[in-house]
């Protein structure tokens, strides 16, 4: 009897946020896909950062005693790298992938099959990452 080794589960991360937004904007027209497109980056770059931020200070200011500036400056970091910093990216990732299927549907007027959405997204992914970073 063999084992199954690991296997990593799609959770339904930021990735997927990206990919669902390309499969939506492919739905509309060139105008729509771009508006899609600058709709979620507003969201992702600076709307959810502004609300992780406002959450932070608030929890920040109910930190008491010596050890609250360490746990402050730790939070910072923590919010940052791990949510912050990622939501940006999948908001330059969705303004590009959003943009990119707008030029496509307006030069070419054919419709999208998923492998081409796939390709788009990936690229925008890692040009995402590339611009975040």
């Amino acid at each position: 009897m063999s084992r199954r080794g690991y296997r990593r589960h799609g959770r339904g991360g930021l990735s997927t946020a990206v990919d669902n937004t390309a499969h939506l904007a492919a739905s509309f027209g060139p105008v729509g896909a771009l508006c899609t497109g600058a709709i979620g980056f507003a969201v992702f770059y600076t709307v959810l950062p502004l609300c992780m931020m406002a959450w932070t200070a608030e929890r920040k200011a109910s930190l008491k005693g010596s050890a609250a500036a360490a746990f402050a400056s730790l939070l910072d970091q923590v919010m940052w790298h791990r949510l912050i910093s990622p939501c940006q990216c999948a908001g330059i990732a969705i303004l590009l992938v959003c943009s990119a299927i707008a030029v496509w549907k307006f030069l070419d007027r054919a419709e999208l099959n998923d492998e081409d959405m796939t390709f788009l997204s990936f690229i925008s992914k890692g040009i995402g990452r590339l611009m975040g970073n």
